[in-house]
C-alpha cells in the first residue's frame, strides 16, 4: 500500500509558503491592478499639522463617496498618505516614496507654494500628475505639465483685490503686508503691481518672516504712511491671527483686506473677536452653488464639524482625478490630456475650465468675517 503521507504535507507546506508571500506582500500589492492609487503628500507633522487634518478630511470624503458609487471603472480608490512634515525636504521625501514604493498614479501635491517649487523638477522627472493648491502665480509657469492648480491663483486673488478696493472700497492709498515666502512674496508683488497700474498709490510695503510674533512695527509704519487700507498675504494662519489681534490693538487704523489666510478656519479660531467685521479673500463661500452647499451638508454629517473652505480643493481634484481616470484610463500621459481638456466641470470651488498651462479656476470670493463665519460679500472674476 503505498504511503501518501509525505505527498500531502509536501502541498500543505507548499500551501502555507504561497499564504505566507501573500501576507507579506499586504494588502497593497496583493490588489494590484484591482485599485486606482492616489498618494496624497500632506503635513501630519509640523508647522502645517492642524490645517492638513482638513485636507484629509476633504480628500478621504471624496474618496468614500466615489468608492460608494462603484468606483472607477469598477476599481475602488486607494488613498495612500505619506507625511510632508511642514516643510520642502519632507515634501520630496514624500513624493519620492508615493511613486518610487507606492506606485501611485496620481498624487493630491502640497498647498505651500515653497513645497510645490522645491519638489516641481522631481515631479516632472516622475511625469506623474499632481493636484496643486498653492496658488503662486509662477508656479504653472514654469515648463512643467504635471501640475494642475485647483484653486485660484494669485492673480486672480490679488487682481479681485485690487478691483475691491478701487471699485468696492473706493480708497487709493493702498498698505501691503506679507510673509517673505514664495506665497507672500508673489502675491504682494502681484497687489502692488495691480494697484499702481489701477491709478492707486502703495503707500508703504511691509514684510515678516513665518513664526515671527510681533508686528507692531510693520503695523505703526502703514499707519504713518497713511495708508487707508492693509492688505495682508500671510501664509500661515497662526501668524495671520498675531496679526490682526495686534491691528485691533491699534485701535484699526485703516481698512484690513486679507488673503485666503485671513479667513481659514485655524485663524478664526485663533484670532476670535478681533477678526469680526475683517473682510478676506477666500475660495468660496458654502452657499455659492448647489455642490456648495452638498459638499458642506455632506462634510458635517461625515465629521461632526464645519468644513474649512481652504481645504476644499482636495475634495475637487479627487474627483478630478476620476473624472480624468474614467474618460482616459490609467496611462499618466492620458490623464494629463484629459484633465487640461476639461471645461465646465462644476466643482465645490467653482467652474473648472483648465487652461494650457494647468490652471483650472479663475473666480474668487470676498466676504466679511460675522460671528466666526464668511458672510459673501462679492464674486469677482478674473480672466485667466
Amino acid at each position: 500500500m503505498t504511503n501518501r503521507k509525505p505527498m500531502v504535507s509536501m502541498i500543505l507546506l507548499s500551501s502555507l509558503i504561497a499564504l505566507a508571500s501573500i501576507a507579506l506582500l499586504g494588502p497593497a500589492q496583493c490588489a494590484l491592478g484591482q485599485q486606482v492609487i492616489i498618494g496624497h503628500t500632506v503635513p501630519i507633522t509640523g508647522a502645517s499639522a492642524a490645517e492638513g487634518g482638513y485636507y484629509i478630511k476633504s480628500a478621504k470624503l471624496a474618496v468614500k463617496q466615489i468608492n460608494q458609487a462603484g468606483g472607477i471603472k469598477g476599481k475602488k480608490i486607494n488613498l495612500i498618505m505619506e507625511d510632508s512634515q511642514s516643510s520642502n525636504p519632507g515634501a520630496l521625501a514624500a513624493l519620492n516614496k508615493l511613486v518610487e514604493q507606492d506606485k501611485v498614479l496620481v498624487i493630491l501635491g502640497p498647498i505651500k507654494s515653497t513645497q510645490i517649487l522645491a519638489i516641481s523638477d522631481a515631479v516632472k522627472s516622475f511625469r506623474v500628475p499632481m493636484a496643486i493648491g498653492g496658488t503662486n502665480f509662477y508656479l504653472t509657469r514654469k515648463g512643467n505639465p504635471w501640475l494642475f492648480r485647483c484653486r485660484p491663483d494669485d492673480s486672480i486673488a490679488a487682481g479681485a483685490m485690487v478691483k475691491y478696493i478701487r471699485e468696492d472700497m473706493k480708497v487709493s492709498k493702498v498698505g501691503i503686508l506679507h510673509d517673505t515666502d514664495a506665497f507672500g512674496t508673489g502675491g504682494a508683488d502681484l497687489v502692488e503691481q495691480g494697484s499702481k497700474a489701477s491709478g492707486m498709490t502703495v503707500a508703504k510695503r511691509e514684510k515678516y518672516t513665518t513664526k515671527d510674533k510681533d508686528f507692531t512695527a510693520q503695523l505703526l509704519s502703514l499707519k504713518n504712511a497713511g495708508a487707508q487700507v492693509m492688505v495682508v498675504y500671510g501664509t500661515n494662519p497662526e501668524d495671520v491671527a498675531t496679526i490682526q489681534r495686534q491691528y485691533r490693538q491699534l485701535g484699526s487704523p485703516y481698512r484690513y483686506l486679507g488673503s485666503p489666510s485671513s479667513a481659514m478656519k485655524d485663524c478664526l479660531t485663533l484670532s476670535k473677536e478681533a477678526a469680526e467685521g475683517l473682510l478676506a479673500i477666500t475660495d468660496y463661500v458654502p452657499g455659492e452653488s448647489e455642490v456648495a452647499r452638498k459638499y458642506a451638508e455632506d462634510y458635517q454629517k461625515e465629521f461632526n464639524e464645519n468644513m474649512d473652505p481652504t481645504s476644499a480643493w482636495n475634495y475637487d481634484a479627487v474627483h478630478i482625478f476620476a473624472y480624468a481616470v474614467q474618460k482616459a484610463g490609467e496611462d499618466r500621459a492620458q490623464i494629463m490630456k484629459a484633465i487640461l481638456a476639461i471645461r465646465d466641470y462644476k466643482g465645490v470651488l467653482g467652474t473648472y475650465s483648465f487652461t494650457p498651462n494647468g490652471d483650472g479656476l479663475h473666480e474668487v470670493s470676498v466676504i466679511r468675517i460675522e460671528k466666526g463665519a464668511h458672510k459673501l460679500l462679492k464674486v469677482v472674476k478674473v480672466a485667466p
